[in-house]
Order: structure tokens, then sequence, then C-alpha cells
């Protein structure tokens, strides 16, 4: 009896260590950062690793600084480094393909966080509602403009995001154009999410509309930014209204001095609190409880989840910016 309990006994054991070999406590989860080059992706970043760790898992983080072929040597070396599950934020909707083939050859998942990754057959997909957002601008400067001439500074044309916000946008826009109540006198892709490409089309719109222009909706704040600079010297600050998407401090102040009209409140602790939460339960092959919907990438149809964002303008910044906790009254100086 002793000897068969010693045998059980050794059997229990090894099979727990087999066991814990498979699916390890502290699953590996890698990110990939496109860059730091606004203030709310180190919020994307903070809150993604703040909740992954709080799941218990590893993370390993990596940001390519712009550059694509630095991002793909980045996922690389995650994989052979033992991620499970790789969260990317791509440089390049379709370059990105790449990452997701090599992991997929090493049996790696990845979702793409924000920006959808093109041409190829991505896993899941979580970020906020970018043609919503599009018609949410729209809607409220519409509010606000129901009669004029608009011009849309669409955002990064390497950004999947940027021809979904102009699709909500158009689809806003488009019953007032046909009416002719609104004129759509500017509307161009950027290189890239910056104040600088803001500038660079404002003064276009300026220099093609001498006579008067009333809206600008930009792709986001920073190249709100840039409209907000180069109207500031045309000395049109505050008379052009000003849409833009990130609700960045700074332009949240623009707000409140009237010279920025509203910009977009994006769910991003929600999304990183969804996006950790699949990682972690597909690094652990846990049943996954959540719903998705299904988006085009192109080749295949992604398991997605798209969250709801809020318009923030000057009247409801204390009940969104403030009550939500994303910035502080003593930030804006309320």
């Amino acid at each position: 009896m002793k000897r068969s309990n010693l045998l059980f006994i050794l059997m229990l054991f090894f099979s727990l260590n087999f066991m814990t070999g498979c699916k390890p406590k502290s699953p590996k989860i890698g990110i990939l950062l496109h860059s730091y080059e606004n203030e709310r992706w180190i919020k994307d970043k903070n809150y993604l690793v703040e909740e992954l760790t709080r799941q218990g898992a590893r993370v390993m983080l990596e940001v390519a600084d712009n550059d694509q072929d630095k991002q793909i040597a980045q996922a690389r070396s995650l994989i052979e480094n033992g991620a499970q599950v790789l969260i990317v934020v791509p440089i390049n909707q379709d370059a990105a393909a790449k990452i997701v083939e090599m992991a997929h050859e090493s049996g790696v998942k990845v979702i793409a966080y924000d920006r959808l990754i093109n041409g190829c057959k991505l896993d899941y997909y979580v970020s906020a509602n970018s043609t919503e957002i599009g018609s949410l601008q729209a809607s409220y400067l519409i509010s606000l403009k129901p009669k004029g001439k608009y011009a849309l500074i669409c955002g990064s044309k390497f950004d999947n995001n940027s021809m979904r916000l102009f699709l909500g946008q158009m689809h806003v826009l488009q019953p007032y154009m046909e009416k002719g109540d609104i004129q759509l006198v500017y509307s161009e892709f950027t290189e890239n999410w910056t104040s600088a490409e803001g500038s660079l089309h404002t003064n276009r719109i300026l220099d093609q509309n001498p006579d008067t222009i009333h809206t600008i909706i930009c792709g986001n704040d920073a190249i709100a930014d840039g409209v907000l600079a180069a109207l500031k010297e045309r000395g049109l600050e505050g008379k052009v209204l000003v849409a833009g998407q990130d609700a960045e401090l700074d332009n949240v102040k623009a707000i409140i001095s009237g010279a920025q009209t509203c910009t977009i409140l994006k769910p991003l602790r929600e999304m990183a609190e969804v996006t950790a939460e699949l990682a972690v339960s597909l690094a652990l092959e846990k049943p996954l409880d959540m719903k998705f919907t299904l988006e085009s990438n192109g080749k295949s149809l992604v398991k997605s989840i798209l969250i709801k964002s809020i318009v923030v303008n000057k009247n409801n910044i204390g009940s969104t910016i403030i009550a939500s906790g994303y910035h502080s009254a003593a930030e804006l100086g309320k």
C-alpha cells in the first residue's frame, strides 16, 4: 500500500508540473506601440500595462518611433522571446500584415489595438468606433452651423481609422450638401497625425477660400493644434468652428478658451480593459465571454469590439473630462 501511495503521489506531482508548464500562470503578452507622438498614447500604454499586470500577465513592451521596419523587427523579437499574444498599434495599416503572418507562423494570436491591420487573417480588433466618431464630430458642428463652407482634414492615409472617420463625417454632411446648405470646399488625408500637417492643410484651405471658411473637422487633436495655430496667424482664432479627437489637455483648454469647438473623448481605459482581458484569455486558452462584431480588413472578417465615444464641448467638460478622471480640474485650471 505504501508503495502504491508513493507511486500515486509521484504521478500526481509530475502531472501538475506538466500542466503548469503547458499553461503558465503568468502569460507573456507583447505590446507593440507605434510611438508616443501624442499624449493619449502614453495613457493607452499606462492603461494597458496596468490592466495586464492586474490580470497577472508579464508585459513585454516595444515602441517603434513610427518606423515600420523597426516595428516588424520588434515583433519578431517578442515572438522569439515567448510572447503568446501580441497587442499591436500598427504604423502602416497594410505593411503591418507582416507582423500578423510572422505571429501566426509561431502560433501567436494578434489583437489590433485602435488601428485595424489590413490584408491578413487578423485575429481580433479592439477600438473606439471611428465611423461613429466622424458622425459625432459632424453632427455637433452642424448643430451649430447648419449652413456654410466646410473643410475636412481627415487624418493619416496610412491609418484605416482615417477612412472610417471620413465615412462617418460624410454620412452626416451629405444630405446637407445635396440641399446646398453646406459646401465641402476641401477634403484631404494627411501623411501623419501631426500639428505640422494641420497647419499645412489649413493654409491651403485659407488660400483656396480667401473670402471665408466656417468649419474645419480634423482627424485628431494634434492636427487641430496646427489648424488653430494657422487660424491665429491669420486673425481667425475663434471665428472658425474646429473639431478634433482624443481630448488632449491643450485642446480641452482651447475649448475652454473658445479657440476650439469640440473634441472626442475616446474610452481608452475601457479599450485597455477589454484588450487585456482578451489577451490574457487567449494566452491561457480560456473561453471568451465577449460579444464581437465583424469588421472587414480586405482579407477576412475580423472579430471586433468597437466602443462608444463622447463629444466634449465647453458645456460638458465637467461631466465628461473631469468626471472620468481623464484630466483633472487642476490640470485644466478649473
